[in-house]
């Protein structure tokens, strides 16, 4: 498996050499390798890359990204001059401060994930503070689960990527995860595993998924022009054409 320092390398050189040509033509964006939304191996590069990708498209844009983990993607997104901001990113109040947030790109179901034979009853976020549940270096977790772990309320244990907290889940090295719902339903369907993981029937969060323009007046007029697109775009039909495709039988 490529390793996503090693894509955001691959890529960074792609776009030293080759980005400035057309700078005006293009909007480039940092990411992380987080299948199924973005991928480098995925069919155009995932599904929220596919939407970006169009709506861009259609604002008059050629979109191109370079993955990275997260905390260096959002790092170049919003310093480096390389890149006009990042994606997909949750909205937050914190986040809006910082760049000029798009409009939702699609969204995403937060959840509890455990083991089908060890699962964790609960019926609100204060009964998982019983439990150390793993989570994703630099995620956001939805405002409320975040709260209790900023007050030292929710015990957590802090994993590089969604891919590694899913293995140690599986592994029986951990009792919970947080997880998006899409994320977990493609790593174990790529994995042919049905059976041995769980995902809450209540979910800790639903958020919003956007793109993160740099706080300028360049970045502002990409989101702007970005957004009138958005407007435009058929965002639940083009995600289910997508995963249509994506879970299909060949």
């Amino acid at each position: 498996m490529i390793k996503c320092r090693c894509v955001g390398w691959i890529l960074a050189l792609v776009a030293s050499f080759g980005w400035a040509q057309t700078d005006s033509q293009l909007i480039r964006l940092a990411t992380l390798e987080w299948p199924p939304f973005t991928g480098l191996l995925l069919p155009k590069e995932g599904v929220s890359t596919y939407i970006a990708s169009t709506v861009a498209k259609a604002a008059g844009f050629r979109l191109l990204s370079a993955s990275y983990e997260w905390n260096k993607a959002v790092e170049l997104g919003e310093k480096n001059s390389e890149f006009e901001g990042y994606f997909p990113e949750y909205f937050s109040k914190e986040r809006d401060s910082s760049c000029h947030l798009s409009k939702s790109i699609g969204n995403s179901v937060l959840g509890i994930a455990t083991l089908k034979n060890a699962p964790i009853k609960w019926a609100n976020l204060h009964d998982l503070e019983s439990y150390r549940l793993g989570v994703v270096d630099g995620y956001l977790n939805g405002e409320n689960f975040d709260a209790a772990i900023k007050d030292k309320r929710q015990l957590v244990e802090v994993a590089p990527s969604d891919a590694v907290n899913i293995a140690k889940l599986r592994a029986g090295k951990i009792r919970g995860i947080v997880v998006d719902k899409n994320v977990l339903d493609y790593t174990l369907f790529k994995l042919k595993d049905s059976g041995t993981v769980v995902f809450s029937r209540r979910p800790i969060a639903k958020l919003t998924l956007h793109v993160c323009f740099k706080r300028t007046a360049k970045g502002l007029a990409m989101r702007d022009a970005f957004d009138k697109a958005l407007q435009k775009t058929d965002l639940e039909k083009l995600e289910a054409e997508y995963f249509q495709q994506m879970f299909s039988p060949l």
